[in-house]
């Protein structure tokens, strides 16, 4: 049984600056929706990327997190996906998963396309024998053509996109973690990534995703979570939370 439940996670990073790069830093932090300056027990600064935040998802839910730039939704996607552990807090994570996170992460720049499909494959665990369909299936996603007997290296961002989202939803896992990338390419390869991974979440059991689009909180998910400066401003039915996000209605007794 898939399942995630956060309860009162923290994660910290640590700073490393000088003293007038960490009065600027601090400055800047109490005006901006990244996470709080503070101190650890070794009186180095660290940024709270997540402060006290808690979820619980059984399979079935569909969750959106919402919020700024720097509000803390990356690092709660890679607390799920078990590549960020937490300083304190419980994690209970259960059921295999797939995270669609930074395009190009995993890959070996000086291998060709074709060879790094087998090696992620592999460590995907595909079987030997289906190594061959997933270079079949990959290859017909991403229109690369004769581009992937060379060396992604020599490949654009877009292209480097495309090779990383369907190496990313080739295989099927109870939980799927994305963040918002699908948008960086043309749009023939959105609409075909959206067909692609719209299918993928049907049949995944958990979806966790960060979204800047009213439209995917709404059309895909049952849930949503406000994050602003690590914390959780708001969470419920994804059409509420998505209003008073836009909006910046929050809560009585909010305060940043």
């Amino acid at each position: 049984m898939a399942r995630i439940e956060l309860s009162n996670i923290v994660v910290r990073y640590p700073l490393f600056t000088t003293g007038r790069q960490r009065s600027i830093l601090g400055f800047a932090a109490n005006r901006a929706s990244f996470g709080r300056i503070a101190r650890d027990a070794g009186d180095i600064p660290v940024v709270d990327a997540l402060d006290g935040v808690s979820i619980k998802l059984k399979e079935g839910d569909r969750l959106a997190l919402v919020g700024r730039n720097g509000s803390g939704k990356t690092t709660m996607l890679k607390v799920c996906a078990g590549l960020v552990l937490p300083n304190s807090g419980d994690a209970v994570i259960q059921g295999t998963r797939a995270s669609i996170l930074n395009p190009g992460a995993g890959l070996d720049h000086e291998r060709t396309g074709l060879e790094n499909i087998e090696f992620v494959g592999r460590l995907l665990g595909v079987p030997k024998a289906r190594i061959k369909a997933l270079e079949e299936d990959v290859a017909e996603f991403t229109e690369l053509g004769e581009f992937l007997a060379l060396p992604i290296r020599t490949y654009s961002a877009g292209m480097m996109v495309r090779l990383s989202f369907a190496l990313a939803t080739s295989v099927e896992r109870d939980i799927i973690i994305v963040d918002e990338l699908i948008g960086a390419g043309d749009a023939h390869f959105v609409e075909k990534a959206a067909t692609r991974v719209r299918a993928l979440f049907e049949r995944a059991k958990i979806l966790v995703l960060a979204t800047h689009s009213g439209t995917i909180v709404s059309q895909l998910c049952n849930q949503a979570l406000w994050l602003d400066r690590g914390r959780e401003v708001m969470s419920g039915a994804p059409e509420e939370v998505w209003d008073a996000y836009v909006q910046e209605r929050r809560p009585e007794g909010w305060s940043r």
